[in-house]
């Protein structure tokens, strides 16, 4: 297994210098591929990669993985040598110290379940975009063409993580969630249909209601009152607001914070109070019309 991890040759050139990379360190992809042997296909290519690095990482227990790609075929030249097998590509954010060093990406070459090249970004050495992902003509765009809508992956990450206890878990948790969810989006529209249709039944089947209806300044106010319940209150479409009532054989009057209603039970006329009076003419009915 040949693994190539930075060289002592990048050392001697700083990082931060602008020299460009000479094209014999920089990985070329192989189009001649009719001779090549890439190998049996790595269906366990997650054990693979995890065993190797637990092997060669430092402190490997704290460094976060994400996988960019699933397994397939590619060849490449390095170094005058030629790597061929199925390229899996990882985002890895290794702890030094105290501190995360950031996302480097790292490219992984399986060959018969062996790792042939390891390569990263380590500031000399840039992996290609095209050793992650496959370029796919489809989801080329035109910067204006770009669709509002979300754009299909050019990659579909699949991991066989469903054999895991925690995949396992969160997924039996997300399905719980989703029928709990169904169902308070059910209770929320019961409610709401009883608060529109409920609350006006039982006034109108109430036979000791007392509806009033008032005019006050060509403003038509519409009132509920219940002697033997002594209730008292205003109907405004499908709202119901509570007054405190006081009433004799000749009189109502309704209070409800600043504003008094007072309604002559004998002659129908009526003061609506509230820092200005308006007076007006009520009428009387045991029942609605309709």
């Amino acid at each position: 297994m040949r693994v190539y991890l930075p060289f002592i040759i990048f050392l001697t050139l700083s990082s931060c210098s602008k020299i460009p990379v000479p094209s014999i360190l920089a990985p070329e992809e192989n189009k001649s591929i009719q001779k090549v042997s890439f190998g049996k296909e790595p269906l366990n290519y997650q054990s693979i990669l995890k065993n190797y690095l637990i092997a060669n990482l430092n402190n490997y227990q704290t460094a976060k993985v994400e996988f960019i790609n699933k397994p397939s075929k590619i060849s490449i030249d390095h170094l005058g040598d030629n790597y061929s097998g199925y390229r899996v590509c990882l985002s890895i954010n290794e702890k030094r110290g105290e501190y995360y060093i950031g996302y480097k990406n790292h490219f992984f070459l399986i060959n018969n379940s062996q790792i042939d090249l390891h390569l990263y970004d380590s500031g000399l050495l840039t992996i290609p975009f095209e050793y992650c992902v496959s370029r796919n003509i489809n989801n080329e765009y035109f910067i204006d063409d770009i669709p509002e809508k979300s754009v299909d992956a050019m990659d579909s990450v699949k991991l066989n993580s469903e054999e895991s206890i925690s995949y396992k878990k969160l997924q039996k948790e997300l399905k719980k969630l989703k029928i709990e969810n169904k169902k308070l989006k059910k209770l929320d529209t019961n409610i709401k249909d009883l608060a529109k249709i409920d609350t006006p039944k039982e006034i109108i089947n109430n036979k000791d209601n007392v509806y009033i209806s008032c005019i006050f300044e060509n403003m038509s106010m519409t009132y509920v009152f219940n002697a033997n319940k002594e209730t008292f209150k205003l109907i405004n479409k499908l709202d119901i607001i509570p007054y405190v009532v006081s009433f004799n054989d000749a009189y109502i009057v309704a209070t409800n914070e600043e504003l008094e209603l007072t309604i002559n039970r004998v002659t129908g006329k009526a003061a609506l109070e509230n820092k200005a009076l308006r007076k007006g003419m009520c009428s009387l009915t045991n029942k609605t019309k309709f």
